[in-house]
């Protein structure tokens, strides 16, 4: 049997069959794949390669022919080498050798051997008796999926709403009302421009109500007060009834103590004779316990005050920055306490 037909039976359970003193064979596996050109598809196999560097005996097929034969291993090696010496010849005499079912031999320009595979065979044992078959291509048309009709709602036009009649009369009041309405808002702002222009700071207990523009902090003393100083007026109460408080009390107030002054516990009795002589009082502070009270009144006297201390008045008693017998006096005393820092010192009549 000659060395392509054992070379032909070892390919298909071998990767690799070394020819000694040629090259090698491979066998690389390949999946089945379609020839878009040919519309043919080929099953899966095995692609034959040559490498003409893999010259070394690894006594794979020398070993199969002296099996095949039944000769010693020695023998076999001897033909195989004879028959691989006459492929060289004829290379180098034709310059082409062919190899049955498994492909060509031939030398290029460069002297250099070249392997062509035969394609008819299939070494993948898995794909035995597969054959290529023809792939015809089945033109499809377009799937054009129905696009469902849009559905049109025809609304109902609504009914205008009746328009009731307004009566002549009732048109002629209510323009006159909106007329009325117009002048009001006129006027009104006329007002409260004027006075805005006129007014000045008005204050109560320290309290401003209307802000005005800034006046100086210092003016010269004129023989007028201004009379926009808020007086609170205690009246005598007829006989058998309560008092009546003509202004809201004031609540407990306190004044920061001047610290080169040292405090005086001394408690000060009311003077019912300086308190009838001197009916207006400036009024500091009102405190619901006499010690605090003392206290506040040690600490004007000591800054250079003659304070007093008043009365008692609903619980709370009363320390004035100074009492005076007529009003013009009270309130430049009063003008005087607030441009010095007692911004919550207030007037009293009793």
């Amino acid at each position: 049997m000659p060395l392509d037909r054992d070379l032909h039976d070892l390919l298909f359970t071998h990767d690799c069959v070394i020819v000694p003193g040629l090259g090698g064979f491979l066998a690389h596996y390949k999946g089945a794949r379609l020839d878009t050109h040919r519309h043919v598809v080929y099953p899966p196999g095995k692609e034959l390669s040559f490498n003409r560097h893999l010259t070394r005996d690894d006594g794979l097929l020398t070993d199969h022919r002296a099996k095949r034969e039944g000769t010693s291993y020695a023998e076999a090696r001897a033909s195989v080498g004879g028959e691989v010496s006459a492929w060289r010849e004829r290379l180098q005499l034709e310059g082409r050798l062919e190899l049955r079912s498994i492909g060509t031999l031939h030398t290029d320009a460069s002297q250099n051997l070249v392997f062509q595979p035969d394609g008819r065979v299939n070494f993948l044992r898995d794909a035995h008796g597969l054959r290529p078959l023809a792939a015809v291509p089945v033109e499809r048309a377009p799937v054009v999926e129905p696009r469902p009709a849009p559905v049109v709602r025809v609304l109902p036009s609504p009914e205008p709403a009746p328009v009731a009649e307004v009566p002549a009369a009732a048109n002629g009041r209510l323009d006159r009302m909106w007329a009325a309405a117009a002048l009001a808002a006129v006027l009104f702002g006329a007002a409260t421009w004027v006075l805005y222009q006129r007014s000045d700071e008005v204050s109560w207990a320290g309290a401003t109500w209307w802000p005005t523009r800034e006046q100086p902090l210092f003016a010269p003393r004129t023989a007028e007060v201004p009379a926009d100083l808020l007086v609170m007026e205690d009246e005598p109460a007829p006989a058998g009834t309560d008092p009546v408080e003509r202004a809201p009390e004031p609540k407990e107030t306190t004044v920061p103590v001047v610290a080169e002054a040292a405090p005086d516990t001394t408690r000060v009795a009311v003077a019912p004779k300086v308190v009838e002589a001197r009916r207006y009082h400036v009024i500091g502070g009102c405190f619901s316990v006499q010690e605090n009270a003392d206290n506040f009144l040690a600490t004007l006297r000591a800054s250079g005050f003659d304070a007093v201390l008043v009365d008692q008045h609903h619980g709370l008693y009363r320390v004035a920055y100074g009492s005076y017998p007529d009003r013009v006096t009270a309130l430049e005393a009063l003008a005087a306490v607030r441009r010095s820092g007692g911004h919550e010192a207030w007037l009293l009549k009793r």
